[in-house]
């Protein structure tokens, strides 16, 4: 059975042009890829997919209607996403204006430890210790006042309507990296930023696919967001892009310093990396699992 399935693998990593293969031929090789998961080095996680690939084949669905590929179960379409999504991710509003005090640790990783770990530093990651022996990651974040007309951006607390805190997300990333803000693209009406660690790694895109938030409530708050990560793939094929797939969900919960009697919010991040396929992430089955505890003090 191996000496089939080798070739076909094979195939699909190999080949810059994926868009151009077979609709049949891509649901069969993601099954066989699901079966013997867990072989693939970090330079190929996730599938390789080139930026540049050609135009995908006019394909039709059973209604009729021209789609890209169809039938991959609960696979979601990074390069189409759906038009429907909260703007941003809330925060009550209280964290406007004061700067915060961010401790991040690595609690557990499970699965493909590669790919958990380049999802980890795609996403922000700078100092490999954080990662890999769970050394405290501490840097600065700052939250803005949503925009008076955002969707959904208020909310109701203690009987009150107040305006949510989003995150500056720009701000984040330059003192998590260690790169100027400035450099930093933010393409907020796409849900899109994009950077440049250094040279030889060249630019990430972080764009959000897809986004569900829980607004701030006494019992806390969150969100579930899939990010469609476009960089280079690395290794032998490092002169092209690829997509890669990660989603990040959050929950928070508001407390008190015990010494201080300042606000603090405590929360847990857990990352998830799938493998994708003409452009469709593998939702269903994540390939890794990574956990952090995360604290913002005031």
């Amino acid at each position: 059975m191996m000496m089939i399935v080798a070739p076909l693998v094979l195939c699909f990593y190999g080949s810059v042009d994926a868009l151009s293969v077979a609709s049949r031929a891509r649901r069969d090789a993601l099954q066989n890829i699901s079966a013997i998961g867990g072989v693939f080095t970090s330079s190929s996680i996730f599938l390789p997919q080139a930026s540049q690939a050609a135009t995908p084949l006019p394909l039709q669905s059973s209604s009729g209607a021209s789609v890209r590929i169809e039938e991959l179960g609960s696979g979601l379409d990074l390069l189409s996403p759906p038009k429907s999504m909260a703007s941003e991710v809330y925060y009550p509003s209280s964290m406007v204006d004061t700067k915060w005090r961010v401790q991040r640790v690595v609690t557990s990783v499970e699965g493909n430890l590669d790919q958990s770990a380049l999802a980890w530093k795609l996403l922000g990651g700078s100092d490999e210790r954080a990662f890999t022996s769970k050394l405290t990651e501490v840097y600065e974040a700052d939250f803005i006042a949503a925009p008076e007309g955002m969707k959904d951006a208020t909310y109701t607390f203690e009987g009150k309507t107040l305006q949510s805190a989003i995150l500056d997300r720009s701000l984040e990333l330059s003192n998590r990296i260690g790169i100027d803000k400035g450099s930093i693209l933010l393409d907020a009406p796409n849900n899109s930023i994009e950077y440049t660690r250094n040279k030889n790694e060249g630019p990430v895109n972080l764009t959000v696919v897809s986004r569900k938030i829980e607004p701030p409530t006494e019992s806390g708050f969150g969100s579930d967001e899939v990010y469609r990560i476009l960089s280079s793939a690395g290794g032998i094929f490092a002169g092209s892009n690829v997509y890669r797939c990660a989603r990040v969900r959050r929950r928070f919960r508001r407390g008190f310093d015990e010494s201080t009697g300042k606000r603090i919010l405590d929360g847990l991040e857990i990352v998830t990396t799938h493998r994708v396929m003409d452009g469709v992430a593998g939702i269903e089955r994540p390939t890794s699992t990574s956990k952090t505890r995360l604290r913002y003090t005031q």
